[in-house]
C-alpha cells in the first residue's frame, strides 16, 4: 500500500475495463461504462478501507528543504503490539511481554535541483518523553541507495519503528552524493509520534511482535 499525493495525479479517462495491471485491481474497483467515472469501488474496498481507516489516514504531514531537495514525513500510528523482551536477572533469563506503540511512516524525497543525486547514507534520532535518545545510522534506505535524477527526481517509500512511550519525537538527515563526488546533508523533518493525535480514531488493538533481546 503506497500513497499517491495529488501534485502526482493527472486526470485520466480509460476506457478499458483493465486499465492497469494489479493483483487487486479487479477486486477493489468494478467497471461500469454507463457511470462517470467508469470504475466504482467494490463491497470489498468499501470494508477494506473502513476497518483499516484509522492507520491509513494522514493526520500530520512534515516537510523540510535543504539545498533544493524536500523531504516529505507522513506518521501513522499502526496500534500497540506486544514485544517479547528477555532479561536477564541475578544470572537467570527470563521473558516478558511489554506493549509497544507501531508506527509506520512515509518518507519522500524530491530533487528540484538540475543535479543528479545518490541518497548514500542516512542518520535518525529517536527521543522519548522518558528522556532515551537514540541514534541509527546505515547505508542508503529500505536496502537501496536511490539515484534522484533529473528524469526521476523523487522516490518515496515505507518505514517503521516501535515506541515504548506514548509520546517521541524523531528526525534526521540523509547524505546524498552529487555527480563530482562532494556530499550533501538534508534534513529530515522534527516529527512527533504523539498517540494522543491518532488515538482517538484507532481504537486499542494489539498484535504479537517478534523476540528482542536487551
Amino acid at each position: 500500500m503506497d500513497y499517491a499525493f495529488h501534485d502526482d495525479i493527472i486526470p485520466y479517462t480509460s476506457k478499458n475495463a483493465l486499465p492497469l495491471r494489479n493483483e487487486y485491481f479487479e477486486e477493489f474497483l468494478r467497471f461500469d461504462p454507463s457511470r462517470e467515472p467508469h470504475f466504482c469501488p467494490t463491497e470489498r474496498l468499501q470494508g477494506w478501507l473502513e476497518a483499516r481507516q484509522s492507520s491509513l489516514e494522514m493526520k500530520t504531514v512534515h516537510r523540510e528543504t535543504t539545498e533544493g531537495v524536500r523531504v516529505t514525513v507522513v506518521p501513522f500510528l499502526m496500534g500497540q503490539r506486544k514485544f517479547r523482551v528477555s532479561r536477564c536477572r541475578r544470572m537467570r533469563w527470563y521473558s516478558e511481554k511489554t506493549l509497544n506503540y507501531y508506527w509506520r511512516y512515509l518518507i519522500r524525497l524530491e530533487n528540484f535541483t538540475d543535479e543528479c543525486l545518490q541518497l548514500r547514507e542516512r542518520f535518525w534520532k529517536l527521543f522519548s518523553i522518558n528522556g532515551s535518545l537514540e541514534s541509527v545510522s546505515g547505508k542508503g534506505v529500505v536496502g537501496v541507495q536511490p539515484l534522484l535524477s533529473v528524469q526521476s527526481p523523487v522516490f518515496q517509500y515505507h518505514s517503521h519503528v516501535q515506541v515504548p512511550v506514548p509520546w517521541a519525537h524523531m528526525w534526521g538527515q540523509f547524505r546524498l552524493e552529487k555527480p563530482n563526488g562532494t556530499t550533501v546533508d538534508v534534513k529530515i523533518p522534527v516529527f512527533p509520534l504523539c498517540v494522543n493525535d491518532f488515538q482517538e480514531d484507532h481504537g486499542s488493538a494489539t498484535t504479537d511482535s517478534g523476540d528482542s533481546t536487551k
